[in-house]
């Protein structure tokens, strides 16, 4: 069961500036990665009214799982720039959590995931493939940027 102070606590984990706006369902705006969160605070889904043209949106109500809908969140925050944004802005948070915390490997999986067989990311899916096999500090002096970003598919 995820309440509203889970959502503002994830944010806060994230280590980002949000915005949180009340009626009815309680939206999160979270402008520079343009990701609106809009949590219900009952059993049914949220309602979509509050979302603005252009926006990343991720849809919480109380049943939902904290887990999944963490990822979720983190998938589309990186699709915005976050992680670049990380290591940009807080060097020794970003090595920790590549090398420490296994996001290393988590990115790679979660982009071999969805380059799968398209032949548009043949060179993706090798260097990722390839990747795996080092260690993320190995990486990182090579390619200080290499889990900077997740594509966005295309629709």
């Amino acid at each position: 069961m995820i309440e509203v102070n889970d959502v503002e606590q994830m944010l806060h984990s994230f280590n980002v500036e949000f915005e949180v706006m009340a009626a009815g369902d309680i939206l999160f705006k979270v402008p520079l990665f343009g990701l609106q969160i809009i949590f219900s605070p009952t059993k049914l889904a949220p309602k979509s009214t509050h979302t603005s043209k252009g926006w990343r949106v991720v849809e919480i109500n109380v049943n939902d799982d904290f887990e999944e809908k963490k990822m979720e969140i983190f998938w589309q925050l990186m699709r915005a720039g976050y992680i670049h944004y990380i290591r940009m802005e807080f060097s020794n948070t970003f090595k920790r959590m590549i090398t420490s915390n296994n996001w290393d490997k988590v990115i790679i999986e979660k982009r071999l995931e969805l380059y799968d067989d398209d032949p548009k990311y043949v060179y993706l899916r090798d260097y990722n493939n390839w990747a795996k096999k080092q260690s993320a500090t190995y990486l990182l002096s090579i390619d200080p940027g290499f889990y900077d970003f997740l594509l966005d598919q295309e629709a």
